[in-house]
């Protein structure tokens, strides 16, 4: 079967045009690190998590804990997943652990789609009341 023939049926096919965008998309070797973003944004408690930290600057696993209604343990492992991700980053005081944003190219990204969902949701909801 030709790499263009497939279940559905059409009228007109743009060969230029589809050998054009696959070109493109096998030319992107950045999608595969957006997937992995969106993927760890998949998650609703890190959604949660990453949404608290850009909202409330610094805070430890137990205030998360706290603001999530979870497990201590369960924020501690996403924050670990996040972290090595390379989207927040920690500082010991004492006993405790501070989380942040890492401010870095791909956790300001990561940051501006959390607030355009949450934006956005806003806007929805807003949209459906009236």
């Amino acid at each position: 079967m030709n790499s263009f023939e497939r279940s559905c049926i059409r009228s007109y096919v743009d060969h230029e045009l589809i050998c054009s965008l696959r070109a493109d998309i096998a030319g992107r070797d950045d999608l595969e690190r957006h997937a992995e973003i969106l993927t760890m944004l998949g998650d609703l408690t890190r959604l949660k998590i990453l949404y608290a930290l850009n909202k409330g600057e610094e805070l430890c696993v137990c205030d998360l804990a706290d603001i999530l209604d979870r497990e201590v343990s369960a924020i501690s492992h996403q924050l670990r997943r996040l972290k090595d991700r390379g989207l927040v980053k920690n500082r010991r005081d004492g006993m405790t652990i501070y989380y942040r944003i890492n401010r870095n190219e791909e956790s300001q990204k990561a940051c501006e789609l959390i607030e355009s969902i949450f934006h956005g949701a806003e806007h929805l909801e807003v949209a459906y009341e009236s």
